[in-house]
């Protein structure tokens, strides 16, 4: 899939743009990738610490099971 072409019809090969913390967010070629990753807010790009956020990253105790 190294040379598939950018859904955005550039005709470019495309690959799969991350956030900053390895997950996929969407396709892109260099015609689009500007355009694509100028929805998502900075700091999902380049990463965020609890400092950044208003609530907690970690769930809430209770939230799994003791036992998995």
């Amino acid at each position: 899939m190294a040379n598939r072409k950018c859904p955005c019809r550039s005709g470019e090969p495309s690959w799969w743009e991350h956030d900053a913390q390895g997950i996929p967010l969407c396709r892109v070629c260099d015609a689009c990738r500007a355009k694509k990753l100028e929805r998502y807010r900075p700091e999902i790009l380049t990463g965020y610490t609890q400092a950044d956020v208003d609530e907690p990253i970690e769930p809430d105790e209770g939230c799994y099971p003791e036992v998995w």
